[in-house]
């Protein structure tokens, strides 16, 4: 059986440490560097549970500071968390901060929860950090260089949340770095919303796109074998509840169009993948279209988006990196009776967010295509919560711009006559000011889904970026 794809895991952010303060402590002080070191440990550890820490480092002179950003590169760190100890002359930090791509993150902490009657001058030798913060915080900003920061006490645990999504998003932002889109036929004629000048994309952003050729996939089905198929079908059997109408010889050839559609993500290398149906349909040489396969892509980690709309299934890969897991997904009818859209496309949906008490169900699915097969399809509706609707645009300057909404995903069974992936996310507003807003914000018709209210993460990677973000949230709901 063809090797399944490898799509970068979702794994925790992996960092480089390092703590900053000052080369006249070091001379003045005897002992302080030690004390700061083992201080240093102290704020460390509750982080190692939001992300990997590949090294550390304390550091009082320039030299330090190189050689631990260097460290921190040759070790494909995704972020360097710098961690005032002290007063840190900013001028030490910044110059190696300058030649490098790594995004930066500021944990502006100390050891001292409260200022006690008793405060000492020792207290402050040990506490005294927000200086150096602010040092380095003025002079990064007045050199165009880029940084998270977080502020709070190094136990507390909402602020630690914060600090994780900051690491999370430079996680995310280094994943769309050389990110393959493939796109196998060319976009959808005259939809011009996920139209994108593609080396910008690859410049500003990150992601690649790989041109595929559309008879690709007709070679990789051709090449697929029928008894590695009807193994997947067996497998199908098991984990899903099959229709009666889901023919045998009919899964075969979904499965054959599965295999066709795991080799050629796995052989072009892709974490993202968009296509054009219609293209396929013209080009032949495939009795059907791979819905089956390609929705089991995305449960595996595959970005995708319809159309050959290589943005969005980029963004789709990124928000899987920043969020653990997303779908892509269209706005369609309007429930203006309960404030709450229909969320659905032909048939892509991540079944990994179906819900989880009750079977995906495969279905035999028609199209209306002249001379195209039926294909194995899937009816699931998604797990009922909070979920964050997210777009990318270029606006008019070709800036990059997140457009983004907090919802919740309606507890419902999937229509009964509605026999394709959909949802239903509830507003908690008048569902057509949120259209009104949406639209002028040039929010596209493309969107992605993410579990849970992740309005914030999402803003701290548009921050790091340096792309527009806007969330449409109302500030009468907050």
């Amino acid at each position: 059986m063809t090797n399944a794809p490898t799509f970068k895991p979702v794994a925790s952010p992996r960092i480089a440490a390092l703590g900053l303060s000052l080369e006249f402590y070091d001379e003045a002080i005897p002992g302080y560097m030690a004390r700061l070191e083992a201080q240093l440990g102290r704020f460390l550890a509750p982080i190692a549970a939001r992300a990997d820490i590949v090294s550390r480092r304390l550091c009082w002179r320039d030299a330090h500071v190189v050689e631990q950003v260097q460290a921190a590169e040759a070790a494909e760190a995704d972020a360097l968390l710098l961690i005032p100890m002290s007063y840190a002359a900013s001028m030490m930090t910044v110059p190696a901060l300058r030649d490098t791509s790594l995004p930066i993150v500021i944990w502006n902490t100390q050891e001292a929860y409260e200022v006690a009657r008793s405060y000492t001058s020792d207290d402050l030798l040990m506490n005294h950090v927000t200086q150096g913060t602010q040092d380095l915080t003025n002079v990064l900003l007045r050199n165009r260089i880029r940084f998270g920061l977080e502020s709070g006490h190094y136990a507390d645990a909402p602020a630690l949340d914060r600090l994780g999504e900051w690491l999370a998003a430079a996680r995310a932002m280094q994943s769309a770095r050389g990110l393959r889109v493939g796109r196998l036929g060319a976009p959808f004629e005259g939809m011009g919303d996920f139209s994108v000048d593609e080396q910008r994309m690859a410049h500003d952003w990150g992601p690649e796109v790989a041109p595929l050729p559309v008879d690709q996939l007709a070679a990789c089905f051709n090449d697929a074998r029928t008894e590695d198929a009807e193994a997947l079908v067996e497998q199908d059997q098991a984990r899903f509840e099959v229709a009666p109408e889901v023919e045998q010889e009919m899964h075969v050839v979904s499965a054959r169009l599965e295999l066709a559609m795991r080799r050629l993500v796995a052989e072009a290398e892709l974490g993202a993948f968009t296509m054009n149906f219609r293209e396929i349909i013209e080009a032949g040489g495939v009795p059907t279209l791979p819905f089956l396969g390609l929705n089991k892509l995305l449960a595996d980690g595959l970005g995708y988006a319809g159309e050959g709309d290589v943005m969005t299934a980029a963004h789709m890969a990124q928000i899987r990196q920043l969020c653990g897991i997303a779908t892509f997904t269209e706005i369609y009818t309007i429930d203006y009776a309960t404030n709450a859209m229909v969320m659905t496309h032909m048939q892509e949906c991540n079944p990994a967010m179906a819900r989880d008490d009750r079977k995906v169900r495969l279905v035999r699915k028609p199209f209306w295509a002249p001379g195209v097969e039926d294909y194995v399809g899937m009816h699931f509706t998604l797990q009922p919560g909070p979920v964050t609707l997210t777009a990318i645009t270029p606006n008019a300057d070709g800036r990059f711009t997140y457009v983004c909404r907090e919802a919740c995903i309606r507890d419902m069974a999937p229509f009964p006559e509605y026999d394709a992936p959909h949802w239903i996310a509830e507003l908690g507003e008048p569902v057509g000011d949120f259209l009104t807003r949406y639209g002028l914000a040039g929010g596209p018709h493309h969107l992605v889904a993410a579990p849970g209210c992740r309005a914030e993460a999402l803003r701290k990677l548009a921050y790091l970026q340096g792309f527009g973000f806007i969330d449409l949230f109302p500030e009468a709901n907050r």
